[in-house]
């Protein structure tokens, strides 16, 4: 008598605990502005507090540079290494430039711009989304972030925005669908 109710509490209690709910989407992903260009909007529409983004995406990068998480090609879902991971944002620009002078002869140069923590503007997030259908909770798992920086024409117009590269969270990247 005493095992039955031990094994009765025994179920009790593990079907008590926290249950994720029926997967809605094994992945979904997409874009989150963290630092807005529009001035119009309250302060944390579309973005986060200053000292706090800078913080984020510190942590980011840094956990990119040292290994601390696993980092992934957006194209090839192939592993970087530390030396790509440094030079990705990085930008080397062949300018042809004219003297002040006589003659006004012209000259090429090359400028390098590194990547600067602040032209991180928006993240890529892939998660896993799991509801509970007796509330309609939602549990979502992140499962890599992406940084984005913006990309503009040579007329300064903003074409669009470059990622990075992928920072997984999971052993097994790029994560596969059943």
């Amino acid at each position: 008598m005493k095992q039955l109710a031990f094994i009765t509490l025994i179920l009790f209690l593990a079907s008590c605990g926290r249950k994720e709910g029926e997967m809605l989407t094994e992945r979904i992903q997409y874009d989150v502005t963290i630092k807005s260009p529009e001035t119009d909007l309250a302060w944390w529409v579309q973005n986060l507090e200053g000292p706090k983004r800078e913080k984020f995406v510190k942590a980011l990068m840094e956990s990119a540079r040292t290994g601390t998480v696993k980092v992934y090609d957006v194209m090839s879902n192939q592993p970087l290494t530390a030396e790509e991971i440094a030079t990705k944002g990085t930008k080397t620009e062949l300018l042809t430039l004219q003297r002040p002078y006589e003659p006004y002869e012209t000259y090429d140069t090359l400028v390098t711009r590194e990547l600067q923590l602040s032209d991180i503007s928006r993240v890529r997030f892939l998660e896993q989304w799991q509801i509970n259908p007796e509330n309609g909770k939602i549990h979502k798992e992140v499962l890599a972030i992406c940084p984005l920086v913006e990309s503009y024409t040579e007329t300064g117009e903003l074409r669009g925005y470059m990622p990075l590269f992928w920072l997984s969270y999971q052993k097994n990247f790029p994560l596969e669908v059943n």
